[in-house]
């Protein structure tokens, strides 16, 4: 009797087991790794534009109008606490969109911006004093090179770098200085980042 009981058991354990072997099969029979597989594959190749998705507040603005008043701000290493810049018309020029609202303690690397009074709606006028404000924006990014991306993304940033043949310029050596300028007229209309934002709210 006894072992007539073990043999349904036995018998169950034998299925489970093929069934976790069979290729793209996870519990419950769902193919393996959907979620994560989409989420990868989407950003695969993608330049900083499809990292960081333009927001429906982002307005287009031309760079070479950035006439107004400048600030300077000296950032002493990476990343500077901005969060995401945009392009202006025809891929020109980089304007700042959102800035990290808080500095977690002294010497803070992602509490320069917001201890610097970084604004959204600058535009990048200079880096190291070298004239960026019209320059291609994948060759502002290069120079700032202060993207704060996913580690998960690591891969698909080499991959989209080689696929433009290459970084556009070298990363402009720290302490950075950067000269902002405002479009007079300008009206920005995106997100200010409070003290309680966490990276998990995006």
């Amino acid at each position: 009797m006894a072992v007539a009981q073990r043999r349904p058991i036995l018998a169950l354990c034998l299925a489970g087991t093929v069934l976790c072997l069979l290729p793209g099969q996870g519990f419950v029979g769902s193919p393996a790794g959907r979620l994560s597989n989409s989420r990868v594959v989407a950003r695969v190749g993608a330049e900083y534009q499809e990292r960081q998705s333009p927001r429906d507040a982002d307005l287009p603005f031309d760079a070479a109008a950035a006439t107004g008043d400048t600030v300077d701000v000296s950032f002493k290493k990476r990343p500077f606490g901005i969060l995401r810049y945009t392009p202006g018309n025809g891929g020109k020029g980089a304007m700042v969109q959102e800035v990290i609202g808080k500095s977690r303690y002294p010497g803070d690397p992602q509490g320069q911006g917001f201890a610097a009074g970084v604004k959204g709606g600058w535009v990048v006028k200079t880096i190291n004093g070298q004239d960026v404000q019209t320059e291609d924006f994948n060759t502002v990014m290069d120079l700032l090179d202060d993207e704060v991306a996913d580690p998960r993304f690591s891969k698909s940033v080499a991959l989209a770098i080689e696929k433009q043949g290459g970084r556009k310029a070298q990363p402009a050596e720290a302490p950075i200085a950067i000269t902002f300028a405002t479009i007079p007229g300008y009206e920005w209309k995106g997100e200010v980042l409070g003290a309680d934002w966490e990276p998990a709210h995006r």
